[in-house]
């Protein structure tokens, strides 16, 4: 890990790595998926962190970062951090996955970007692009899609980049802004983002 972090890191980088079936036949892909919570958020980071073991054997956690609540403001601050993996899966089983922890750990903003127990957001999945073929402005959108890699608000957030910037090569580029992670982060650093103790 590039830098410290709290309890969270070390309790995420403990556990038992479970057996990876030799016979898949799927090239595997490194994934990046970013975490996040509001509500009792080191008790859900946890348990997030221990269902996402379930599925992902190799999967490894950033240190964990303290935001300020952005697009609605008035609420508490986040815990934040990145996991990355090596994985065959599919991205639309990834993102069933992520859908479904969420699900059980009783997501239910009582608004949009409300309070939440966890957020999962499948961000990169290797150099792929989902949907294959789209165009990206500014944002990026895709109409009557949930599922867009990158995720097409990661390069404007910093609560992102911080953690990413520790398990990517920060020097590598996104596939469609073609700048780097580095790069990104710099226009990012207004934005409130505290590495916990």
């Amino acid at each position: 890990m590039a830098r410290g972090g709290f309890f969270f890191a070390t309790f995420l980088l403990s556990g038992r790595q479970k057996k990876v079936d030799s016979y898949c036949m799927a090239p595997k892909q490194a994934i990046f998926i970013a975490l996040g919570s509001n509500i009792d958020p080191k008790t859900n980071l946890q348990k997030a962190a221990d269902l996402l073991r379930e599925h992902f054997s190799d999967i490894k956690f950033s240190s964990v970062y303290r935001t300020a609540a952005r697009e609605v403001e008035n609420q508490d601050d986040f815990l934040n951090a990145v996991a990355a993996c090596n994985t065959e899966k599919s991205p639309e089983e990834i993102h069933g996955i992520l859908k479904g922890i969420e699900e059980s750990l009783g997501k239910d903003p009582p608004y949009r970007f409300g309070p939440r127990t966890i957020d999962l957001d499948l961000l990169l999945y290797g150099n792929s692009q989902f949907p294959a073929h789209r165009s990206f402005s500014g944002g990026g959108s895709i109409l009557n899609s949930q599922l867009i890699i990158p995720h097409p608000r990661m390069h404007e957030r910093r609560f992102v980049l911080e953690p990413l910037c520790e398990l990517i090569d920060p020097h590598a580029k996104h596939s469609l802004l073609k700048q780097s992670w580095e790069d990104l982060l710099e226009k990012t650093l207004e934005q409130e983002c505290v590495l916990t103790e």
